[in-house]
């Protein structure tokens, strides 16, 4: 199996630190490529205007390569853009709030009821403020369960009984009836303190063999 390729690596370990380079066994040499990759690929990103030639230039200064590794850097870097396109666009996402809102504290330290208000629609557009959120009828999409009833205890794991129904059917047939019988009964009066409630006869004299 051959070792893997720079890209590879660099997909894996862009953003990590270097004790978890180190002990994924990687080589001082890739460790500090990696390390290159990394600042200046976090560099575009602060900086998306510049050109092919200033990130060439920028990798020849940061890493004191030639123009052939910096342009083969260049193409590494523009891969993992791409590769990453979903984590840049919250990055811009980002950015783009924070820069907003800067210009709103300048423009409301200068009084610049105008810009406030541009800047401000900036950062609710930026933060997709204007968009209904999805999860916001999530409640009232959610389908009400039903139960039913059961008496198949094998709903829950057990064994079922051989003929159970017949069996409750059976035993509903003998003990279940509906015939109603006139009782007479005769209601006795009774004091319950009197039958409860024991007689402690404190004159007699107490027992003392024990």
């Amino acid at each position: 199996m051959g070792l893997p390729s720079i890209i590879d690596v660099a997909h894996e370990h862009l953003f990590a630190d270097v004790s978890n380079m180190k002990a994924s066994g990687l080589s001082e040499p890739t460790i500090r490529h990696i390390l290159r990759l990394r600042d200046v690929y976090n560099y575009w990103l602060q900086f998306p205007s510049k050109k092919d030639r200033d990130i060439v230039n920028e990798l020849k200064l940061r890493g004191g390569i030639g123009d052939t590794q910096a342009r083969q850097d260049l193409r590494l870097i523009k891969t993992l853009l791409g590769d990453l396109e979903l984590q840049t666009t919250n990055y811009y996402r980002y950015r783009v709030i924070q820069m907003a809102s800067r210009a709103y504290d300048k423009a409301a330290a200068m009084n610049n009821t105008r810009d406030m208000v541009a800047a401000a629609a900036q950062i609710a557009k930026a933060a997709r403020l204007d968009k209904e959120d999805p999860a916001g009828n999530m409640y009232e999409q959610a389908a009400v369960q039903s139960f039913e009833f059961t008496d198949d205890p094998a709903v829950i794991g057990l064994s079922r009984v051989p003929n159970h129904r017949e069996k409750i059917k059976a035993m509903k047939e003998k003990y279940f009836n509906e015939t109603i019988f006139d009782i007479e009964a005769e209601v006795i009066e009774y004091n319950p303190d009197e039958i409860f409630k024991p007689k402690i006869d404190y004159d007699a004299p107490a027992d003392l063999s024990e």
